[in-house]
């Protein structure tokens, strides 16, 4: 910073020494020679300043911004020093370098001075017109008119005797600077290009990264939901042999009544009928041996479940009474239970009518989970308007019918 401020004073001060053979122009140089000094050091770093990190807020930009238009409206251009447009503006560009907001105020304030140029140069005060322009060259010379009214000042001087060889030098002067200045706005430019597309690149790194992160959490969760699909497999194969081993077992310790083709359960849901009263005879036949349906059925009506309860469900007295379809859904999880535990079933309930109508429900529920599910359920009856209830009881190694007949 300190290299390039050296070589910008060093450029000035040939600029001026060249002209020096001009004293009728170089009278309003002399005046401002300090400080175009200084307001070219200011136009240097600002561009210098591009590289620096942003130290204000954007709500201190906003209002540095009011501030220079309230300046420039009050006609505090670059005086009194502290309080005034050029140094505000000088400020915003060195905090923000790539934030173009200030360009337009740049301009009204080089308009500005133009206005004050033109006043003074109908006056007849061409060095103090000369010096409001020099201000503009260094700061803004894109000024829109800023041409136009150097050209008539030109003139001017011209008419009033200047040397036209130093009217040419000062153009050529003012041609370079305006290039100059061309070249640092699209140096800006670029820079601003540059970071554009360096934030793209970045942004589209991120977007990479967050779409393999996606990737690699969904093929993970797969991965863990096959292996969660693979373990209830073989869950569900496992017990289904131990089911499998179970029946076979008390398929054999089973009594012949037992083994007869006759579905026991559907006999059991079968109203008991009693015997009829036989007449006397003096020579009554000989009676034919009990079929095992008929045998299957008186046993089942003196069976009884002596075991504790795994689990009792309460049923739900309206879905009962309206025999609602969705009954075993009420009663939490009775269905899974009863495979869980391979359970056997007591109906507590104060008609033979819910019973059989609720033994149904269960089996079909159960049979949703298990399709090999074989339901083995009894009836106990309870008082008119006690609660039915349904217990589940430890798997039974012997029939109730066989208990019984023994």
């Amino acid at each position: 910073m300190c290299a390039i401020s050296l070589n910008a004073e060093r450029k000035l001060d040939r600029s001026y020494k060249k002209s020096a053979s001009y004293p009728s122009l170089l009278v309003h140089h002399n005046d401002n020679k300090c400080f175009m000094k200084k307001i070219s050091l200011l136009v240097l770093s600002v561009f210098l300043a591009a590289s620096n990190a942003w130290s204000a807020t954007p709500e201190q930009l906003d209002q540095l911004l009011q501030q220079i238009k309230n300046d420039i409206s009050a006609k505090r251009l670059s005086s009194p020093e502290g309080n005034n447009a050029l140094e505000k503006i000088t400020e915003f560009r060195s905090e923000a370098p790539f934030d173009y907001r200030v360009v337009p105020l740049a301009y009204d304030w080089g308009e500005a001075y133009v206005s004050l140029s033109a006043q003074a140069r109908e006056k007849g005060q061409l060095s103090k017109a000369q010096g409001y322009l020099d201000k503009v060259w260094k700061v803004a010379a894109l000024t829109p008119g800023l041409e136009d009214e150097q050209r008539a000042l030109d003139q001017a001087m011209a008419k009033s005797g200047v040397d036209t060889r130093a009217v040419a030098a000062k153009e050529k002067a003012d041609a370079e600077e305006q290039a100059r200045q061309r070249e640092l706005a699209a140096a800006a430019e670029k820079e601003k290009e540059r970071l554009r597309i360096e934030a793209e690149k970045q942004r589209k790194i991120a977007a990479a990264e967050a779409a393999e992160k996606r990737r690699r959490e969904a093929a993970e969760k797969a991965r863990r939901a096959e292996q969660e699909r693979q373990r209830r497999a073989e869950q569900e194969r496992q017990r289904q042999i131990a089911a499998a081993a179970a029946a076979k077992k008390k398929a054999s310790s089973s009594s012949p009544v037992l083994n007869s083709p006759i579905d026991l359960d559907d006999v059991a849901l079968d109203p008991v009928v009693p015997a009829p009263a036989s007449k006397p005879r003096l020579a009554a036949p000989k009676a034919a041996a009990k079929t095992p349906t008929a045998q299957s059925t008186r046993l089942w009506a003196q069976a009884k479940e002596e075991s504790d309860a795994i689990a009792e469900y309460t049923v739900p007295p309206q879905a009962l009474q309206s025999k609602d379809r969705a009954i075993a859904d009420k009663m939490g999880d009775i269905c899974q239970k009863m495979v869980d535990e391979d359970a056997s079933v007591v109906v507590h309930s104060a008609s033979k009518s819910d019973y059989r109508w609720l033994a149904v429900r269960l089996t079909l529920c159960a049979r949703r989970i298990d399709r090999g599910y074989r339901l083995r359920h009894s009836y106990q009856p309870v008082a008119v308007g006690e609660s039915a209830i349904v217990a589940l009881h430890p798997p039974r190694d012997s029939s109730l019918l066989k208990q019984v007949g023994q």
